[in-house]
């Protein structure tokens, strides 16, 4: 059963769970003045959303008084001014469940109404409010903010529910005093309580899935372990991307007996010891030590393969190229983005640069397959690709924010400034698209290094060992450039479209002379 000690202490973990969730009864009876379910209609003009589960989902939410939630997708890609487009549509459709413009006072939105709107193609997303239910510019953005990730995603479902959420956050957060102190202590401790549990359960099965996956890796070690040592014997030292490979093969010669001393002490756990925190810990542990060793012998049989040019070196020399792929597409990507950007740069020169390459990568294949071409030759020149597409790349993107004359220029340059300056280092997705072609690979498997190589830091600590050939230096991918200049190229303000907390002026297209006040605000993602 796993010990005295341990037993006792999960026992402990089981009896304590009851005594929290006992007042979950109490908190189920006690007399609340809860929020109210809305109504909600789907108005999907763009085609984008599954209306009968958008309505479910947001039907599950909660308001502090009556409220009917609309939801309108736009169709169009020039689309200046959302606000436009929602009120003209309010306008032109009277068949709406409830009057979306107060019958009333027609200069603003019904009361009891929540209207949020997308138009997906034009990029612009949008939240309107009846007078009593308004709220200020500041939980207006906070509204929008919360889909813009999604939408970037073309996730237009999930975005326009996390938009209802925390519309239905901002304006319930409003009348917050309805509930007691008595009743949160409650709710504290029957979330304390379940939370208790379903953690203690996680610990025991999370530890027993990762050691057997731990040991799935280990296994596979152990039965290659000679095999590998034999690839590393034939892997010359001399050679700079040899010499990296064989300082991390020294790494796995004693990280592999550290390991096999430390699954001993796993072996010995069984019964309550596997719902401990420390056995999930050293769970964890060892499936990561593991399935680094388990992808470092892949790299040393690759190594001595593709060295020696033995049979299946063609296999080896594919999944090289893929981070190499994989940043040229990214830079292209960056080029069309540029492209569809209003902007006075052309990208001519860089697309027929990376085409360039392209057929580089074809000859250099080519010239390895007739041995006109050393290995060691064709890795640095993936080394020298790498790194004049990462050059390129940052030239080209900071040239493109540098040539915006909008209003938003000096935002958007800090913005992109902020997203170079980040230390994330972005890895390699192990996929690659370029000119209809797709193609995958496995990151942690490439002589050359990356930020998935298993022991790149036992690289790193000796770094000047490899004659300065660029082997040792970890190629990072331009996919997060190439996201941090689409985002700040594309930032505006989320107050812009509004002109003050309490509502927006909106200006209708085929209205003229007419003004209407009611509150709201639109943006861009």
């Amino acid at each position: 059963m796993g010990g005295i000690s341990a037993v006792l202490a999960f026992i402990f973990n089981i009896l304590i769970v009851p005594a929290l969730i006992i007042t979950l009864p109490i908190v189920a009876m006690w007399p609340s003045h809860g929020g109210h379910h809305p109504t909600v209609e789907v108005r999907d003009e763009a085609g984008v959303l599954q209306a009968d589960s958008l309505i479910k989902e947001i039907q599950k939410l909660t308001f502090r008084k009556k409220v009917h939630v609309a939801v309108l997708t736009v169709s169009g890609t020039y689309i200046d001014n959302l606000n436009d487009e929602v009120l003209k549509y309010a306008r032109d459709h009277s068949d709406t469940d409830v009057p979306w413009i107060s019958p009333s006072v027609p200069d603003y939105w019904n009361n009891g109404l929540v209207i949020l709107a997308v138009a997906p193609d034009g990029r612009k997303v949008g939240c309107y409010f009846g007078e009593d239910v308004k709220v200020p510019l500041e939980s207006q953005a906070d509204i929008q903010n919360a889909a813009k990730e999604q939408y970037r995603n073309a996730d237009w479902q999930g975005g326009t529910v996390s938009m209802a959420k925390e519309a239905a956050d901002v304006i319930g957060g409003a009348s917050s005093g309805n509930r007691t102190l008595s009743q949160v202590v409650r709710g504290i401790f029957v979330v304390l309580g379940v939370a208790w549990l379903c953690y203690g359960l996680w610990c025991g099965y999370a530890a027993r899935r990762r050691a057997r996956e731990a040991l799935g890796h280990y296994s596979q070690v152990t039965h290659d372990y000679a095999t590998t040592e034999h690839y590393a014997s034939a892997i010359p030292e001399d050679e700079p991307h040899g010499a990296q490979v064989m300082e991390r093969y020294r790494w796995f010669r004693n990280e592999y007996e550290k390991t096999a001393r430390d699954w001993k002490a796993l072996e010995g756990v069984c019964g309550a010891k596997w719902f401990a925190m420390k056995t999930l810990r050293q769970a964890k542990n060892l499936k990561e030590r593991s399935a680094a060793l388990d992808s470092l012998d892949n790299v040393i049989a690759n190594t001595a393969t593709f060295l020696s040019m033995s049979s299946g070196w063609e296999q080896v020399w594919a999944n090289e190229q893929g981070p190499v792929l994989e940043d040229l597409g990214s830079l292209d990507a960056l080029c069309a983005k540029i492209d569809h950007a209003d902007v006075a740069l052309t990208t001519e020169e860089t697309k027929g640069w990376v085409r360039t390459q392209h057929q580089k990568l074809s000859k250099i294949s080519y010239e390895l397959e007739t041995g006109q071409t050393k290995p060691s030759a064709a890795l640095d020149e993936l080394d020298r690709i790498a790194e004049q597409t990462k050059v390129r790349a940052t030239r080209l993107a900071r040239q493109a924010i540098d040539a915006d004359t909008s209003s938003y220029a000096a935002q958007r340059r800090q913005r992109f400034n902020d997203s170079l300056s980040s230390t994330r280092r972005a890895g390699y997705s192990g996929s690659w698209f370029y000119g209809g072609r797709r193609g995958s690979y496995r990151p942690h498997s490439t002589i050359r290094l990356n930020p998935s190589s298993p022991a790149l830091f036992a690289v790193d600590s000796s770094e000047d060992s490899f004659g300065g050939s660029g082997s040792s230096s970890s190629f990072d991918s331009i996919s997060d450039l190439v996201v941090g200049y689409s985002s700040a190229s594309s930032y505006v303000p989320a107050s812009s479209g509004s002109s003050s907390s309490s509502g927006s002026s909106f200006s209708s297209d085929g209205y003229s002379g007419s003004s209407f006040s009611g509150a709201g605000s639109s943006s861009s993602f």
